[in-house]
């Protein structure tokens, strides 16, 4: 059941694409219940999953790569609409992030034969903060400039706990990492 929430995840990162627009648009609030949808099988899936005894390599794993495509391709798909830099710096700060925690892992993995990074309650807060601020982000066309600037002070933020995520996961596994 946890592997199918997950799989749903994934499949959800499309229709979101299909119904956003970078205009105002009544499609952007299908976009943003789908996009949210997808955002709570983020916790919905690890959840069923304890509670069920099917944890598994292999729904970490996926949950991962789900993690990953529905924030990067949906920031990457906004941002290719944005021209404005206080959304973009943020951006590539998030996406920078996700990129080199996915190698770390790997590394470790291959290192050590096992995935041993750990995820932290900072690491799911970033995640929930991310999920938030591209809520905020698939929503704003349709609201103007003050929520506009509210998107970006959240994206910001999320850049900022996205970094010291990182910070802290190099700090935690800078042992195993030489």
């Amino acid at each position: 059941m946890a592997n199918y929430l997950t799989f749903l995840r994934i499949l959800l990162v499309f229709p979101v694409l299909i119904f956003a627009s970078p205009e105002s648009n009544p499609n952007n609030w299908i976009a943003l219940v789908l996009f949210v949808i997808a955002g709570i099988t983020d916790h919905l899936d690890g959840y069923v999953a304890r509670k069920t005894g099917s944890t598994s390599s292999l729904g970490a794993l996926l949950d991962l790569v789900a993690d990953k495509l529905l924030i990067i391709i949906t920031i990457f798909y906004f941002i290719s609409y944005a021209s404005s830099l206080l959304l973009i710096v943020p951006s590539i700060i998030i996406i920078f992030r996700e990129v080199v925690i996915s190698s770390l892992r790997q590394l470790l993995a291959e290192k050590e034969g096992e995935n041993p990074v750990k995820v932290t309650f900072l690491a799911k807060s970033k995640t929930t903060l991310q999920i938030f601020a591209l809520s905020f982000l698939i929503i704003s066309p349709n609201f103007g400039r003050p929520f506009f600037f509210l998107t970006v002070c959240l994206f910001w933020l999320a850049a900022y706990v996205s970094l010291h995520s990182l910070f802290a996961y190099i700090k935690t596994y800078k042992n195993l990492i030489k």
